[in-house]
């Protein structure tokens, strides 16, 4: 049995109602030099929306893309959503409420900003509600040193600035208010009124998730070049993007017969 068998075998046995949440970026979509160019597969978005319908599963998807970003991947129906790291829990068909940053906080992000534009206006760059986030994958291809000097750079500022910084695979987010995937999956388990969870990742920011699955049910971290670190909590390595669109595709058969 390898490893794919086995973990569908532990998420056959899992409590009902099962909540099934997945990052997008590294674990649902490949993973790409330019974000807004990721997609995830259609063959992936059909199997999502069937299993929402399974008896007694959840579906939710859990990402550090906001909910504009994330309409572009995908819109399905019936699934749960965390945005920013957990900033929005929405659940299926809800509308996200309006939320206001102080003038202080305001002030930070437009520092940040600037200094993003003028030092780094060649990276791709996320401006969130709460957040700003900037991604060197790009300039990691041509120049190494200046990309990690940039995230260097960027680690000071933000924390000179009083924001939170947020460190990832080729990411340095700044954020005004500071939210985790640990405490999104913990809302989203309670909400949705799960007995059990599983979660899959592939990034530093989804082991406050991974560690929460562990404890409530099951989890996977999707393995890359990018990040060589693993969860100290116990989880299912995967290998690929396809290796865990297999699991949901045999998942969905498994759960359908």
């Amino acid at each position: 049995m390898n490893r794919v068998e086995a973990l569908i075998e532990t998420l056959l046995t899992l409590e009902r109602p099962l909540l099934l949440a997945l990052d997008v970026d590294g674990t649902l979509s490949p993973i790409v030099r330019d974000p807004d160019l990721a997609e995830i597969p259609a063959s992936t978005l059909s199997t999502l929306e069937s299993l929402a319908k399974v008896h007694m599963v959840e579906v939710a998807i859990v990402t550090g893309r906001d909910l504009g970003s994330l309409s572009r991947m995908e819109q399905l129906e019936g699934v749960w959503r965390a945005v920013e790291h957990g900033a929005v829990v929405l659940a299926p068909g809800q509308v996200p409420s309006r939320r206001e940053l102080t003038s202080a906080q305001h002030e930070a992000l437009g520092r940040f900003r600037q200094w993003v534009e003028a030092h780094a206006g060649d990276a791709f760059i996320e401006y969130k509600p709460q957040a700003i986030a900037l991604h060197v994958r790009g300039i990691a291809e041509d120049d190494p040193a200046r990309a990690e000097r940039l995230l260097a750079e960027a680690d000071e500022l933000a924390q000179g600035l009083g924001l939170h910084v947020r460190r990832g695979k080729a990411l340095r987010e700044a954020e005004a208010v500071v939210h985790d995937k640990g405490a999104a999956l913990r809302e989203l388990f309670e909400r949705s009124g799960a007995r059990s969870v599983f979660f899959a990742g592939d990034d530093l920011t989804d082991f406050p998730a991974i560690e929460f699955a562990s404890a409530h049910g099951a989890s996977a971290f999707v393995s890359s070049k990018e990040q060589r670190g693993v969860p100290s909590s116990p989880a299912t390595l995967l290998q690929s993007v396809d290796e865990v669109a297999a699991l949901l595709s045999q998942l969905l058969q498994r759960m359908s017969a």
